[in-house]
């Protein structure tokens, strides 16, 4: 398993900046667990696929008030690609993809000769999952964590699991899942977790459905705005909010698509000799932003020279030609062929039926390159690191694994964060020296 891979080398530094909360008020270096009579926790919630500048565009006055009371960056970058179970464990981690192995929705493993398998037993093989998460960091130096549906808890990692986790429960309605979060902290101190996490999927999901800029998406936001709401009132009125940090985080931004954009990949060149994992399914070729090739280095060749400049609006990389920001070249499961389409375009064969209404009911999609504008995903920041009201510049998500650990005063695993970055986002209250 990759489970401490590091690229990061100031890794002392980052340890250094983490091993306490920088003065707040009182005495200098003081822990925040000193700082209050009851020690620190972070809640972490994930609002799948609300674009960095959503609630901009829609009323989420819980969300705004959550960012006036702390920090919420221009953006956040998304890992590459910019898909869900690459970013909320990239999250989890701090890790590029290229360490920590979710490398799509689902990946093939050429060593394995696997796809991962949502519906099967992937969540819990531990051969698909390497990194650390910070639930297990938690769990390790004493701290309780409990999660809800987020990407990853399901696994047992290094022997070590959450106190509380769940196998993911698409159809549990939202509500619930907000009343358990506040039950955690019903519970007696010494039984309540130090590090929460829960997800939501809703934006994400109508999204997809109606499209971006839409009266529905404005009606999602809401929702999870209200959600967001209803649980910080609840740890308001458990008196948890004084000593808690509330992390909202997304995974990606969105793109409105349409059938008439999209490039029958076939029609430029002969792919046989080629593993597609997005055309393996059993329901064949659909609509795609991206496609994970993988053969031998002769028809990879061929099929990227046959490609080059057949459409305006598709890119394809061979491995060793991968811009540098992506990485996600995992040595067992990394493309050997990378076809990617501009945002809002989509790739797919000349054979896929378009007027099939499930591809015709398609209306935005994300997993464009991660520096695209629409790929921008939210992180909204409020507790003692964040400083109030700051709106920094854009930050890569991988960084969010540090500013959990400086928050709850963790040594932190090996990760591909940036201590100088943690540092910048809470305006120094994490220095990295």
């Amino acid at each position: 398993m990759l489970a401490r891979l590091f690229t990061l080398s100031a890794l002392a530094s980052l340890v250094a900046a983490c091993s306490h909360l920088p003065t707040l008020s009182g005495e200098p270096d003081t822990p925040l667990a000193d700082m209050a009579g009851d020690p620190p926790v972070v809640i972490m919630i994930g609002l799948d696929g609300l674009r960095f500048d959503a609630i901009d565009r829609h009323e989420a006055p819980n969300l705004r008030a959550l960012a006036a009371r702390g920090t919420r960056p221009e953006r956040m970058i998304s890992a590459m690609p910019t898909k869900t179970f690459v970013n909320f464990y990239s999250l989890a981690t701090g890790l590029y993809p290229e360490h920590h192995g979710m490398v799509s929705n689902s990946p093939w493993d050429r060593r394995l000769d696997e796809t991962f398998s949502n519906s099967g037993g992937s969540p819990r093989d531990p051969r698909w999952w390497g990194g650390e998460p910070i639930w297990i960091t938690a769990e390790q130096q004493g701290l309780r964590s409990h999660i809800m549906f987020w990407l990853g808890s399901e696994v047992e990692i290094q022997e070590t699991r959450p106190t509380v986790w769940h196998p993911y429960e698409h159809g549990r309605p939202y509500e619930d899942r907000v009343a358990e979060v506040l039950e955690w902290f019903d519970a007696p101190l010494a039984e309540q977790p130090r590090f929460a996490a829960v997800y939501f999927d809703h934006v994400d999901t109508i999204e997809h459905r109606f499209g971006v800029e839409t009266e529905a998406e404005a009606d999602a936001v809401a929702h999870v705005d209200a959600l967001v709401g209803d649980l910080v009132a609840g740890l308001e009125a458990r008196g948890v909010m004084d000593r808690a940090t509330i992390i909202i985080v997304s995974d990606h931004g969105m793109v409105n698509v349409s059938t008439e954009r999209t490039i029958a990949v076939d029609a430029h060149a002969d792919l046989d000799g080629l593993f597609i994992e997005e055309f393996a399914g059993d329901y064949g070729a659909g609509l795609e932003p991206f496609l994970m090739g993988y053969g031998d280095e002769a028809a990879v060749d061929r099929v990227y020279a046959e490609l080059q400049g057949a459409d305006p609006h598709m890119r394809a990389y061979r491995r060793q030609d991968m811009p540098a920001h992506w990485h996600f070249d995992h040595p067992d499961r990394g493309p050997d062929l990378f076809i990617l389409a501009d945002p809002g375009w989509l790739l797919t064969t000349s054979e896929t039926d378009l007027s099939n209404p499930y591809l015709a009911s398609l209306a935005a999609t994300h997993g464009y390159d991660n520096h695209a504008d629409t790929m921008g995903a939210t992180f909204i920041g409020a507790g003692p690191i964040f400083p109030e009201g700051s709106r920094p510049a854009a930050f890569e998500n991988i960084n969010v694994y540090g500013l959990i650990a400086c928050a709850l005063d963790l040594e932190p695993a090996r990760t591909d964060g940036s201590a100088e970055e943690v540092e910048r986002i809470t305006g120094g209250r994490c220095p990295a020296e």
